[in-house]
C-alpha cells in the first residue's frame, strides 16, 4: 500500500539528512529541511515549532555529539512520509548536558518535490 522504494529511499535521503544538520548545528539546512508549519514534541512532552528549533541550533545553544539510530522503517503514502525508530542522543543545551533514549515518529511532506519535517514525536524509553 505504501509507495515505491525510489520514494522511500528519498524520504530515508532526507531523514539522514536532518540528522547530519542536526549534529553540524546546520541553521540553513535545517531551515529547508523543516516545514514552516512544524509542530514537534521534545522528550519532555513540550510543543516544539520551526522558529523556536531554529533559535536552538544557533551556535552556542544546542550541540549534539552523538545521534543514534535504529530500527528505522519508511513509508510513503502518496504526499506523506512517515519514519519511525529508535534512537540515542547525547549533548549539551546551555551549558548542561543531556541524554535521551527514545522511540520517534516523524511525519514528512512531499512539497515541489522535496521531503521536509512536518510533524515530530519522541517517547522515551525506559532503560532495560
Amino acid at each position: 500500500m505504501g509507495g515505491d522504494l525510489r520514494e522511500e529511499h528519498e524520504l530515508l535521503e532526507a531523514f539522514d539528512s536532518l540528522r547530519a544538520a542536526l549534529l553540524s548545528s546546520d541553521v540553513k539546512a535545517l531551515g529547508a529541511l523543516i516545514a514552516d508549519e512544524y509542530v514537534g514534541f521534545d522528550p519532555g512532552g513540550n510543543r516544539q515549532d520551526k522558529k523556536g528549533t531554529l533559535d536552538a541550533y544557533e551556535p552556542g545553544a544546542v550541540a549534539i555529539d552523538r545521534y543514534d539510530v535504529e530500527e528505522v522503517q519508511a513509508r510513503v503514502l502518496g504526499e506523506v512520509g512517515i519514519i519511525t525508530g529508535s534512537g540515542y542522543l547525547r549533548g549539551t543545551f546551555g551549558g548542561s548536558g543531556f541524554e535521551h533514549s527514545l522511540r520517534f515518529l516523524d511525519l514528512y511532506v512531499r512539497r515541489e518535490g522535496r521531503w521536509q519535517l512536518y510533524m515530530s514525536q519522541v517517547t522515551p524509553r525506559r532503560a532495560a
